[in-house]
This record gives C-alpha cells, structure tokens and sequence, in this order.
C-alpha cells in the first residue's frame, strides 16, 4: 500500500538548462515535503543518472540547447526496463506536449508552471509510478 512517506521519498530529478527554473522547481518541491529531489541542467546526464537512481520521476524541460527534451526520453526510452517512462514534460509551446506524450512522457506541464497544479501531477505521477513498481514481477535473478 502506497501512503504519504512513501510519496514523499520518491526519488525525483528536475532537469531544466535554466538553472533558476531547475533551483525553484527543485525547492517547492522540498518545501512541500518531498526529500529526495534533485536538480539538474546538462540534460546529457539524465541517462546515466536515471539509470543509476531509478528515479521515480523526471521533470523534463522539452526546450534546451545542448539536448532538447525530446532526445532526452529517446534515450531513456532505451533501457527503461519496467516500460514506464516517468516523465513528466513542461513546455511553453503547444505543439510540443502530443509530441511528448508520443514519446513517453506520462503528464506535462504548461509553463509559467502554476503550483498547484505541479503539486498535483507530482503527486499523482510519484503515486502511479510506485503503484506500478509494486505490482511490476521481480526481475528473474540467474
């Protein structure tokens, strides 16, 4: 059974290449309780990082320079090992959420981000991620 201890320990990457954006989304987050967020702004981490952490979700800025969101889920796409992709994308442009959301993203976000709302997809996201790691089978050990 998924409680609030649970949903507020999820591991939770912020990937954005502004790193105000990044800092703020990161430390609403803290200050609403979740304790295991981390932020980032080299998109071409979250690969590597993901697969190291298994995080249970990745706020994914679609609009960046160096490697736009979209490369991003390609890549984790890859080695997603469970088939859910927990990415939640935040654009400003309406062409990009289909898009997204083609690519894997579960939810996404409008920006200027409204709290509350971020809050509530976080909340929801985080609670359908451990629900389907729960119910996922154990990986068969050799």
């Amino acid at each position: 059974m998924i409680d609030a201890t649970d949903i507020l320990g999820a591991r939770i990457l912020v990937v954005d290449d502004d790193v105000d954006a990044a800092s703020t989304l990161a430390q609403l987050l803290a200050l609403h309780g979740y304790n295991a967020v981390s932020a980032i702004t080299d998109p071409r981490l979250v690969r590597d990082m993901h697969r190291s952490h298994d995080y249970d979700l990745i706020l994914l800025d679609l609009h960046m320079p160096s490697m736009d969101g979209f490369a991003v889920m390609e890549g984790l796409r890859e080695f997603e090992r469970d088939g859910y992709l927990p990415v939640l994308a935040i654009t400003g442009e309406p062409g990009h959420r289909v898009r997204a959301l083609k690519l894997g993203a579960k939810d996404f976000l409008r920006k200027p981000v409204d709290v509350d709302e971020l809050l509530l997809r976080v909340r929801n996201m985080i609670e359908v991620r451990l629900l389907y790691k729960e119910r996922a089978p154990d990986p068969v050990t050799p």
